[in-house]
């Protein structure tokens, strides 16, 4: 059990989630680089976008139905408790590729979840 609250479009995460698996972190995004004509380098941070991942706990299939159908719906809106900056924060986000396939064959197999490993989310 997580001691954050953890929405992904709409559903609940924060019984499903494997307590110590909850990671936060920032990306830097950067403009693009230009050499000036001086030879200098310029380059400048535009902002930073947050990132998510953690590993849930195993489920119950009315758990897993309900986790497949939030996950798969891409990009996801997460509201989540972002470690860095100590509050909470909403956000458009979208899983990686592992995840969206894994779903996608458990949806087609009718699977349930096994233990996948990290699901990971980036800000758009």
């Amino acid at each position: 059990m997580l001691d954050y609250t953890l929405t992904i479009n709409g559903v609940d995460f924060t019984e499903m989630i494997e307590r110590d698996s909850y990671q936060t972190s920032r990306i830097p995004i950067y403009s693009e680089r230009i050499t000036t004509i001086d030879g200098v380098d310029h380059i400048v941070m535009l902002r930073n976008k947050s990132a998510l991942s953690f590993s849930l706990n195993p489920q119950t299939a009315a758990q897993t139905e309900a986790a497949y159908d939030a996950l798969i719906q891409q990009p996801c809106e997460v509201y989540f408790f972002n470690l860095q900056a100590q509050e909470y924060q909403s956000a458009y986000m979208i899983t990686d590729r592992q995840t969206t396939e894994y779903l996608s064959r458990c949806q087609y197999k009718n699977l349930k979840w096994n233990q996948m490993g990290q699901i990971t989310f980036e800000e758009l």
